[in-house]
């Protein structure tokens, strides 16, 4: 018979066997948990049709057990095994055997940006020593089914060049107990911007100063959503110095929680980060007066070569001789009804 021995939090569920040697008649395992005599440890006991083990024959149990979701085990649990046969062999250390496990305990947290950030400015050259606020907004969830002590960092790109670039000093959150948080200045990844800014239009913590922000959360409650809001002027005189017209600005935020007692369900390890990109553009504003100024010259221009060139052609000397002898022929057919008239007049009756 081998019994084991485990804590409250943990329920027996199966065991099953594998073994080096065929024994001669077929091995049937029958498991039943017993009523525990105290609450520090709970106990399965599983016994075998009377296997004649032969001479280094093994046998190994493997034993499966649930966890209830509301358990708490500690940084690790005790499990203990022993084995009797009705030989009455004698207790050893051979036939016990108690192994410390360490615990973690799986949690699912989602960190994401909201729909109210701040997506996309524009700025004129005259307007380039102004600034603007700009918000970056997170939200964190535990969707967990306990509470879990974490801390949340934000990245923030605070200077470029010696340029401010945001002015962003903390970050909000509307709970009603504030958060502590403590920020730090640091260097960018890559002392020269100004190579990196050739092959790429992002403004990060790669190639700009950096602020970064740890917001502790003693316990992320389950079920609990949690707002951070990065706000600060962005100022757009930056732009201008790097001849660039387009620039994407981006934060990021990441969870932390101590990854020796807690581990994010598999696969969902992209969850714990996230970013947010303002698109921040200097655009050009046209004056009509030169456009204006343009076409009426262009027209009278335009009005002069064709009247040029349809003097060249002899249009106006030809349209003026057609004139002349439209007159005369007026003037003659004119003279001839006159005198016809008189004529009609002097004839005797």
């Amino acid at each position: 018979m081998v019994t084991f021995f485990y804590p409250p939090g943990l329920s027996y569920r199966r065991v099953s066997l594998t073994q080096n040697w065929r024994p001669q008649r077929s091995m049937r395992l029958a498991c039943e948990a017993a009523v525990p005599e105290n609450k520090t440890l709970k106990s399965t006991s599983c016994s075998i049709n009377h296997p004649i083990f032969q001479e280094g024959a093994e046998v190994t149990f493997v034993a499966t057990f649930d966890i209830s979701p509301t358990a708490t085990l500690g940084a690790k649990v005790l499990m203990k095994a022993k084995v009797s046969s009705e030989n009455s062999t004698p207790k050893s250390h051979k036939t016990t055997f108690e192994l410390e496990v360490p615990v973690k305990y799986a949690v699912y947290v989602v960190i994401s940006s909201k729909e109210e950030s701040t997506k996309y400015l524009n700025f004129s050259a005259s307007e380039e020593k102004k600034s603007q606020e700009v918000k970056h907004r997170y939200q964190v969830n535990n969707l967990s089914k306990q509470d879990l002590p974490s801390s949340i960092n934000f990245w923030v790109p605070v200077e470029l060049n010696r340029m401010t670039v945001w002015d962003v000093t903390t970050v909000e959150s509307p709970q009603k107990i504030p958060l502590p948080c403590v920020s730090e200045r640091s260097s960018p990844n890559h002392s020269d911007f100004r190579t990196q800014i050739q092959t790429s239009s992002v403004l990060d913590c790669s190639i700009a100063v950096c602020l970064k922000i740890k917001c502790d959360i003693s316990s992320l409650g389950v079920q609990e959503e949690l707002d951070f809001t990065l706000k600060g002027n962005l100022s757009f005189f930056w732009v201008s110095q790097t001849l660039k017209k387009k620039w994407l600005v981006k934060s990021s935020a990441e969870i932390i929680f101590n990854e020796s007692v807690y581990s994010q369900l598999q696969g969902q390890e992209a969850f714990l980060k996230s970013q947010i990109e303002t698109t921040l553009e200097e655009y050009e504003i046209h004056n009509p007066i030169p456009l204006i100024a343009g076409s009426t010259v262009g027209g009278l221009l335009l009005l002069l070569l064709i009247t040029a060139g349809l003097f060249r052609l002899g249009f106006f000397k030809r349209h003026y001789k057609e004139m002349i002898e439209e007159n005369i022929q007026s003037t003659h057919f004119s003279n001839e009804d006159s005198n016809s008239l008189t004529d009609d007049l002097t004839a005797p009756k």
